[in-house]
């Protein structure tokens, strides 16, 4: 009985031992850390922001030992589908896609006997926006990306599947293509005596830390660039001018309480503009005084299944010719 005891007394001296050094570890662990190519802002709440030149990862930390673990927020999709209804299409529906890397290998249409190839093979000098006009509507539109070297390249596991989502009153849809890019694996740092260290380049200097406030001397700056990283994972519509110029990562909010809201051509205006000044056909990029709300369509998804796929795609991008 004594001997249960005393083990019994080790693993609770074990346990409280990990648990005090994990608290300590944790205590003076926020703060910004800058790489030779990034910098790394931890904070108190156990959320962090990753910033490099091209590149925003957002996440949540945690610490074992250590070693502090930073787990990227990757996309719950490879395809977010925005809709709106548009009274000025009569018939057919209107689809734009976006995203960096759109190629022959991503499929639309309606399962499983009406799916295209988005681009032709070898698609180069690709358009913006790339728009399709379609005479008939899909119920539900399907989308799937077909294994390619881009997947091949993939540091992530991104299990292969393919999206349905229901059109509803939508005739006027938004693609949002989320590349194998914006996925992550977790990032490992070493909790050391001095701070932090990287454990990939195995280094003895521990990276430089500085606080939020000497590396940020606007805060607000912080917070645009968390919202930035919000709108393009978590926005629950998208703003657009008619050239489909995005406002997710524009230097300033967009607030559509400032804007009339035209229920006839369902759009935002500006109420600051004159009605006969109002360029509809205005596809400037920084042209705000026109806007669309696409709200995000939430989808289901499966498996991917054989498919029979039509021979011609969507867009033409070729400059050879």
């Amino acid at each position: 009985m004594q001997s249960n005891s005393n083990i019994l007394l080790v693993l609770l001296l074990t346990l409280w031992t990990n648990f005090a050094c994990g608290q300590q570890n944790e205590q003076h662990i926020d703060g910004v850390y800058k790489s030779s190519n990034a910098a790394f802002v931890i904070n108190k709440n156990k959320t962090f922001l990753i910033i490099a030149y091209g590149t925003l990862i957002k996440g949540t930390w945690r610490v074992e030992n250590d070693l502090i673990y930073l787990k990227p927020k990757n996309p719950d999709a490879q395809f977010y589908v925005y809709g709106r209804k548009n009274p000025t299409i009569k018939n057919g529906m209107r689809v734009c896609f976006m995203g960096d890397h759109l190629s022959s290998s991503i499929l639309f249409g309606k399962f499983p006997d009406k799916m295209q190839p988005l681009f032709n093979d070898d698609a180069n000098c690709l358009d913006f926006p790339n728009v399709h006009l379609f005479n008939e509507k899909i119920d539900t539109i399907t989308l799937f990306e077909q294994q390619n070297d881009d997947n091949d390249r993939a540091v992530v596991v991104i299990p292969k599947l393919m999206y349905h989502f229901a059109s509803g009153d939508c005739n006027d849809f938004i693609v949002q293509h989320m590349q194998n890019s914006l996925y992550h694996n977790d990032f490992i740092l070493k909790i050391g005596k001095e701070g932090l260290y990287a454990i990939s380049d195995h280094s003895d200097a521990p990276i430089r830390k500085s606080t939020i406030g000497e590396e940020f001397s606007d805060l607000e700056e912080l917070k645009f660039l968390n919202e930035s990283f919000d709108k393009a994972f978590d926005a629950d519509y998208k703003l657009v001018n008619n050239g489909y110029n995005t406002h997710d990562d524009m230097t300033r909010e967009i607030n559509l309480a400032y804007y009339r809201y035209d229920e006839q051509k369902n759009l935002y205006v500006n109420p600051a503009v004159p009605i006969k000044e109002l360029d509809y056909k205005s596809t400037a990029y920084d042209y705000n005084d026109i806007l669309m709300k696409f709200d995000r369509i939430k989808g289901t998804s499966q498996a991917q299944e054989v498919i029979r796929i039509l021979p011609n795609p969507l867009f033409i991008a070729n400059c050879d010719n």
